[in-house]
């Protein structure tokens, strides 16, 4: 039991680096930056005053309301059609983010207005999950009353329960795991078979369907690799998957994998050999996002793959040389047979010519035998006596 609560305890504090660094990315993202960089796009309007006007997308106003708590604000907004689900670049909603700034009261109101209290962010993160993490043990029975799953698995392969380091919050959601009935196991593994199930039908009717996250455009090879789902890895790759594909970031699996540390999905990628200099829409490589732990083994697996690389090259090489001297040889003989066909009518042609030449001479010595014995004969009549 205590190694258990130590295991819960790193991914809880795991979980939290990884949160903070995810909300770091977002706000140096490209994506939060596009309503500044669109104001310049196109046409300038202009105010009576002459500055700028600025717009934001209808998204990024609603969250900002929800985050500043204007509850009136926000029912105009609902009001005039937004969605209150939307979600910023890593896909947290207004929901999550009352979560983390432990706001009870927008929480319920969100709730009471149909916001989803089982939608995952770009991570795999509930609403729940953030919960859970930070301890806030009242807005996660909250949620529990109002219909959230204790068994949704993030990216990470953790449920809310993995995240709880208080031992309330922990006999909460394990409560919970019991009467919802939930195989924690079954869980964790279900996407995994899922994607199993994908890829040997992909590759099984040589058709691979390109599926992609919708708001991150991560495929089921990112998945794949930051999840460490090596055989799912290797059958994608198998079936023809583009190695380098690229999410809306700009990361490739590689990125994703690297990022995660997820060492044996660099193998195989790495192996596979993709390319392991790619930049992201930020200019970075595998190499500026990965986990610190991995970077010398990145480097290792670089070196190995200039070696593979350069044995593919000279094998290539070594196959085509011999097939050319095969196509050469083939030709050759075919020449050789050209010829032999050429020669073989030819003296054919010859003794049929000589056959005739012989027919004829037969013919005009017996021609001229006749024409003697004819004159002969003539003469002989002449000769005889009246």
């Amino acid at each position: 039991m205590a190694e258990l609560e130590h295991l819960g305890g790193k991914r809880a504090e795991s979980a939290r680096m990884r949160r903070a660094e995810q909300l770091r990315r977002w706000r140096g993202s490209l994506t939060e930056q596009e309503p500044a960089e669109r104001r310049g796009a196109g046409r300038q309007p202009q105010t009576r005053r002459g500055s700028p006007r600025v717009r934001f997308e209808d998204g990024a106003v609603f969250l900002a309301a929800c985050s500043s708590g204007d509850t009136d604000e926000v029912k105009k907004l609902l009001a005039r059609g937004a969605d209150i689900n939307t979600v910023n670049v890593d896909g947290l909603t207004a929901l999550h983010q009352a979560c983390i700034d432990e706001n009870l009261d927008m929480v319920k109101f969100l709730v009471e207005n149909r916001a989803n209290v089982n939608q995952q962010d770009n991570e795999g993160w509930t609403p729940l999950h953030a919960a859970a993490s930070c301890g806030y043990l009242n807005i996660a029975e909250y949620f529990i009353n109002h219909g959230a799953s204790v068994g949704i698995v993030n990216s990470e392969g953790e449920v809310p329960s993995d995240l709880a380091e208080e031992p309330a919050m922990k006999d909460l959601l394990l409560e919970q795991v019991k009467k919802q009935g939930v195989d924690l196991e079954q869980s964790r593994k279900e996407e995994e078979q899922q994607m199993l199930q994908d890829a040997r039908q992909w590759l099984n009717s040589g058709k691979i369907e390109d599926v992609r996250q919708p708001r991150s455009g991560a495929t089921a090879l990112h998945v794949a690799a930051a999840k460490g789902y090596s055989e799912v890895l290797r059958l994608l790759i198998q079936a023809g998957y583009e190695l380098n594909v690229q999410d809306y970031d700009g990361w490739t699996p590689l990125h994703a994998a690297a990022h995660w540390g997820v060492k044996e999905a660099c193998s195989i990628l790495a192996e596979a050999l993709c390319d392991m200099d790619i930049r992201n829409k930020l200019g970075q490589t595998p190499f500026d996002v990965a986990d610190e732990g991995l970077v010398e083994h990145l480097e290792m697996l670089q070196k190995k793959q200039n070696v593979l690389r350069s044995e593919k090259e000279t094998r290539n090489k070594l196959i085509e040389s011999d097939l050319n001297s095969k196509l050469q040889s083939g030709l050759f003989k075919n020449k050789e047979k050209m010829l032999y066909e050429e020669e073989v009518p030819k003296s054919q042609e010859m003794e049929e010519e000589s056959k005739e030449s012989s027919s004829s001479s037969s013919e005009e010595e017996e021609g001229e035998d006749e024409a003697s014995e004819s004159e002969t004969e003539k003469e002989a009549v002449l000769l005889q006596p009246f």
